[in-house]
């Protein structure tokens, strides 16, 4: 009984969207140098959700968007290579700030570092984790560097393990001098190596993760060229899964030190839903609750599985709870089930 009370406690205290599938708004505007490759990110973003099923996309370069009441149909702000400063009036930062705070989920691409320079708004400047520096802000294009995993997270577990290399040709931003600046709370995942000879050609990251004032925050340096949102499997891959990170498709069972992540997808679910981790080391136990704290599943996912679909036709249409437990730790999620 107290197990069940439990969960009803912490499901009273998470927020979820009832619309049939999370969505995603992915914001353009720019008031400075606008990316060719706006219109392939989105269109990107937009085929990602619908090949996993995951999210919908909607797009806007209009900043009216930013409202508390329109905000609130999303899980996710993606700045897709926005620019400059005033994209948003007093009112619209506001609605976005708030949106943040009630668990939203903001993903940066590119130049959205190249947006509100000079902490021109300290929140944003932190949310996103950086601000580029000016003269000169970035290596030419297609420079070829090589890049260094160096934290554990979806967005780059498929590269290989910390340590392994990631070769690829971008405009590398600089973060040093000149009004650049990082944020001391980002987690880095990806490091490039010194690209030249000058001071602000040092070894510096290129992409980062964060909780950040009730929300969680992903941001990546790369995508300034079309070609990666169409040809680039690996840059295509690193956004969609933080994309999954910043909805909350992406969760955690530990501490940020022993983190074990793992996704959950479908969601809504009609029969199968997938669990998947990149931790194999440790045997994992998985049980659904309804609202009501009525337990209708109970398993164990061995320390060698990867991913595991467990069935769940059975169970009537509505809104489920699901605890993973793993070396006396434990996580919660959310799921709907409808037909």
């Amino acid at each position: 009984m107290k197990s069940q009370i439990l969960i009803v406690t912490l499901f009273l205290f998470i927020t979820f969207n009832l619309s049939s599938q999370e969505k995603v708004l992915v914001f353009t505007k720019t008031n400075g140098f606008t990316h060719p490759s706006i219109g392939a990110g989105v269109t990107m973003i937009r085929n990602l959700g619908n090949s996993n099923g995951l999210w919908e996309t909607d797009d806007t370069d209009n900043a009216n968007a930013f409202t508390t009441s329109n905000l609130a149909q999303y899980s996710a702000v993606i700045w897709c290579n926005t620019s400059g400063n005033n994209l948003l009036d007093a009112s619209q930062r506001q609605a976005f700030e708030d949106f943040i705070a009630a668990g939203g989920g903001f993903l940066g691409i590119h130049a959205a570092t190249d947006t509100y320079r000079d902490g021109s708004w300290t929140f944003y400047n932190e949310l996103v984790g950086g601000i580029v520096q000016s003269g000169p802000n970035h290596t030419s294009n297609n420079f070829n560097a090589d890049m260094t995993v160096v934290n554990s997270h979806p967005s780059v577990d498929f590269l290989g393990n910390v340590g392994a290399i990631w070769n690829k040709s971008e405009e590398y931003y600089y973060w040093r001098n000149n009004g650049g600046q990082l944020f001391d709370g980002n987690i880095d995942l990806l490091m490039v190596e010194s690209t030249g000879s000058n001071d602000y050609d040092e070894a510096r990251p290129i992409s980062w993760f964060k909780e950040y004032g009730g929300g969680r925050s992903f941001y990546t340096a790369l995508g300034h060229n079309s070609s990666d949102y169409t040809n680039n499997p690996d840059f295509i891959k690193h956004i969609e899964e933080g994309v999954k990170y910043v909805i909350g498709n992406t969760l955690s069972v530990g501490s940020p030190e022993a983190e074990i992540p793992f996704q959950i997808s479908p969601n809504p679910v009609s029969n199968i839903i997938r669990f998947s981790t990149s931790d194999v080391a440790k045997e994992k136990s998985l049980m659904i609750y309804t609202i009501n704290g009525q337990l209708v599943y109970k398993g164990k996912i061995p320390s060698d599985v990867a991913s595991t679909n467990i069935n769940v036709e059975n169970l009537s249409n509505g809104l489920y709870i699901g605890n993973v437990v793993s070396n006396g730790l434990q996580s919660n999620f959310k799921f709907i089930k409808r037909n």
